[in-house]
């Protein structure tokens, strides 16, 4: 045996190991991504469950494109756009005297970006992409589960409120409404994986369905509800040829104008202090605004008088920390996107890719009112569409159309 085929056996049981290592490796992470929330109910010492799949994801990337493994020209695009915009607000932050612990707290939820090389080596076939399918729509049952028996037991008096108030006000994944109801940062997830079950087919969608809006509900935030309706009847009205769907909404529509609109509104209560908050951010960032700001913005570690950090809308924070510059990339993506979507024409993965998109318009709405597009749990979509409409694309290509 030469020296020669002993290098390329080598080689080969190298990329078996690290195949399997991929596959065995990309469902906890995306699984955890989709129920997990910030990631802290998982914390194992200093650091999370998340933090330590994702070091290990990011090592095993690298591994692999040392072994040979070519990375595809959009990810080494958006990947190296990305490095330099965040680079450059990394200086802009220390020209502004902005604390490195700030710069560090800006840049860390946003590191997560370079994960996007891992979920493009893991996701090969279409099998993976229905995977990403299954484990989105399981993980949004489980959520709406679990959710709706806390709920109960909370009703019942089986679970005493203060204990599991302080528990997790210390935790800090959960914003509690009343004594009943709450916000998890996961439920995200709620609304996404109502998409995913619309564009699905099977006997017990419509109770799914119901399942995951009644839970959406029942968080008591506005966006969620809003924007999932919008979706919801631009896609019955103008994607859909179902006519029994159209009616069926129509009707539930109407019903919920009259009785259940009024009900909510009531039940939603006082939100003026939340609205009021929103507008003294607008107001304090567009104040902040110069014409070297604009364009390059303030910096990471740089917020606003009544934010020192994080704001609650992801592109206002955006562009006071990052400027045009920084939107410009975000906007680049997104269209990046949309732009692959219309270039599927294969019928069956156009049918695959759709409700990626429809999450993907979520994040952006719900992005303009929370913080979710700068932050791993919306990132997560975002990233898996981007790998997944590339790689229908070069599916595709096997095709005649």
């Amino acid at each position: 045996m030469t020296v020669k085929t002993i290098k390329n056996s080598m080689l080969k049981r190298s990329n078996f190991t690290l195949n399997f290592m991929l596959k065995l490796l990309f469902i906890p992470i995306f699984f955890e991504l989709v129920i997990g929330g910030s990631g802290h109910y998982s914390e194992l010492g200093p650091l999370t469950l998340r933090m330590f799949l994702y070091f290990i994801a990011v090592c095993l990337s690298l591994i692999f494109y040392f072994f040979g493994k070519s990375i595809k020209k959009n990810v080494v695009i958006i990947i190296t756009s990305f490095t330099i915009c965040c680079l450059l607000s990394i200086f802009i932050g220390f020209l502004n005297h902005a604390p490195i612990s700030a710069i560090l707290e800006d840049f860390k939820p946003l590191s997560f970006f370079y994960i996007l090389p891992f979920f493009s080596l893991a996701i090969k076939s279409i099998d993976d992409i229905n995977k990403i399918n299954k484990i989105i729509k399981v993980g949004s049952v489980i959520l709406a589960l679990v959710y709706l028996l806390v709920i109960l037991l909370l009703v019942t008096g089986k679970l005493d409120f203060l204990s599991f108030y302080g528990k997790q006000s210390e935790i800090g994944e959960v914003m509690f409404r009343n004594e009943t109801l709450f916000f998890y940062k996961g439920f995200l997830y709620l609304c996404v994986g109502f998409f995913f079950f619309l564009l699905s087919k099977g006997k017990f969608n419509f109770l799914v369905l119901l399942l995951l809006f009644s839970s959406i509900v029942l968080t008591l935030t506005r966006g969620f509800i809003l924007f999932t309706l919008i979706i919801l009847i631009y896609y019955v009205f103008f994607i859909s040829k179902n006519i029994l769907l159209k009616w069926a909404v129509s009707l539930i529509g109407l019903f919920a104008i009259i009785i259940l609109v009024p009900i909510l509104f009531e039940t939603l209560g006082d939100k003026s202090d939340s609205d009021t908050a929103r507008y003294v951010q607008i107001e304090q960032v567009i104040s902040a605004i110069d014409p070297i700001s604009f364009l390059i913005g303030h910096g990471f570690g740089v917020g606003v008088p009544i934010r020192k950090v994080h704001m609650e809308l992801s592109f206002l924070e955006i562009f006071h920390k990052q400027g045009l510059i920084g939107i410009s990339f975000w906007a680049g993506l997104f269209i990046h996107i949309f732009i692959m979507y219309f270039n599927i024409k294969y019928k069956k993965y156009k049918e695959l890719a759709l409700p990626f998109l429809l999450s993907v318009v979520f994040i952006i709405l719900q992005s303009m009112t929370n913080p979710y597009v700068n932050n791993p749990i919306g990132l997560t979509m975002i990233l898996i569409t981007i790998v997944v409409f590339s790689k229908l694309l070069d599916f595709q290509k096997n095709f005649k159309l």
